[in-house]
């Protein structure tokens, strides 16, 4: 049976609805054609000009990523201007963007991230709402089933989420007994996690002065960066996508973290 674009962005509305989005994102299918055939799929976090590329060449026909591919209001599409746009539509290559939509959705990407570094009979941190009758919000937090030094944790959580570069607050020494994770750019929720005696926030984003607020309010801090903790949504697509369609799915290697970081002596 012949997989359409349409019937891979049905299923998706159905786990992650589009209107639990927020007003200002654009998620939903942005490009392409609803009733063309998908043989092979991409996913990645970002759609840019090398993922376009990488497209093309690996033969995929429908890109599924988590940040839209269109965010801001385009005055043009010609070739040098949004020039990754151009060559998707040259090429039939349709595209799908689950964002905000996918961060609140229950089994979304912020269950996925606390599965990931171990919590588990997680509540929502700041509740947006309910879908169906099920509670749906902006991050997680859980009661670990044993406490654990803060720095063990720092390693674990790098180890989870395949880096080396942590930026922290907080005493290695710190006992931490109740954690919350966001997925991205979630600094800004860090007040509910004083509302919820949380002892250490995981999310990315944050700035000195939010860090320090964290730390005057004896609230561990890892920020363990916007790329890092929602790279990991490729492969929640993989494993949702495989759980539904008999289809190649492929995971974006040209995605990479444009944020690097110098390592000098």
């Amino acid at each position: 049976m012949t997989v359409k674009v349409g019937d891979v962005v049905s299923y998706f509305e159905k786990i992650c609805p589009k209107n639990l989005s927020e007003d200002w994102d654009n998620a939903g299918l942005l490009i392409g054609n609803p009733n063309a055939a998908v043989t092979k799929i991409l996913v990645c976090l970002d759609v840019d000009k090398s993922v376009a590329d990488e497209a093309v060449k690996r033969g995929a026909n429908l890109i599924i990523s988590h940040h839209p591919a269109i965010f801001h209001p385009l005055k043009k599409i010609i070739k040098g201007s949004e020039d990754f746009i151009f060559t998707l539509i040259k090429n039939d290559i349709s595209v799908f963007c689950a964002h905000t939509n996918l961060d609140v959705a229950a089994g979304g990407l912020n269950d996925y991230l606390a599965e990931k570094l171990g919590l588990s009979d997680t509540e929502i941190l700041v509740p947006t709402g309910v879908c169906g009758d099920k509670k749906v919000g902006y991050g997680r937090y859980a009661e670990l089933k044993e406490p654990k030094r803060f720095g063990d944790i720092l390693k674990e959580t790098a180890k989870k989420l395949n880096t080396k570069n942590l930026r922290y607050s907080g005493s290695f020494d710190t006992v931490i007994k109740k954690i919350a994770v966001n997925s991205g750019g979630g600094a800004s929720m860090a007040e509910f996690c004083f509302d919820n005696d949380i002892d250490l926030y995981i999310t990315g984003d944050f700035k000195y002065s939010s860090m320090r607020d964290c730390a005057d309010k004896n609230l561990c801090v890892i920020d363990a960066g916007h790329y890092e903790t929602e790279i990991i949504v490729c492969e929640w697509f993989q494993k949702k996508i495989k759980e539904k369609f008999d289809i190649t799915v492929l995971k974006s290697e040209n995605n990479k973290n444009v944020i690097k970081f110098l390592k000098y002596e």
